[in-house]
């Protein structure tokens, strides 16, 4: 006698083994952006600066979120509160040669000319970033932008 009953119970079996056979695996690398096709997750603008783009992933699915400046990254997880917020890995492209950077290891600096005006840039180490440069720590640098949204938004709508 055959363990399946009935053929509609064998292909429900059938249907449900790769559910079962596999386990997803969740992918935690930075993804590269369709350069000038992907917009900011944050202000809707192009990805096109390669050398001042970041990308926030969010560990417990593996979502991407790419920005088309430091600053749009720490605004957009400061405005958006995700529930994972503390988890979240932020990717940081170095402003010497592009390549993907975690934000705990990069060097971040200022001033630079960024895409949208916060000004911070992320090098792999000190002596890419030039001499007149101030290095920061990344709540520094996340302090320097959440004060800048705030002034925006107040010369915006002036009360």
């Amino acid at each position: 006698m055959s363990v399946f009953k009935n053929r509609r119970t064998f292909l429900i079996f059938l249907s449900a083994l790769p559910l079962l056979a596999c386990e997803r695996k969740i992918d935690l690398s930075p993804r590269e952006p369709k350069w000038d096709r992907d917009v900011c997750a944050r202000c809707a603008m192009m990805l096109s600066d390669r050398l001042n783009s970041a990308q926030i992933i969010d560990a417990q699915t593996g979502d991407a979120y790419l920005f088309d400046d430091f600053g749009c990254a720490v605004a957009w997880l400061d405005e958006k509160q995700p529930a994972w917020r503390s988890d979240a890995i932020i990717y940081l492209t170095d402003a010497s040669d592009g390549a993907w950077l975690k934000s705990e290891e990069a060097v971040l600096a200022t001033p630079f000319i960024t895409p949208m005006s916060f000004g911070i840039a992320a090098f792999r180490n000190k002596e890419k970033m030039g001499a007149d440069k101030t290095v920061l720590s990344f709540q520094e640098a996340e302090k320097i932008v959440l004060d800048s949204v705030r002034e925006r938004k107040t010369m915006k709508h002036p009360q």
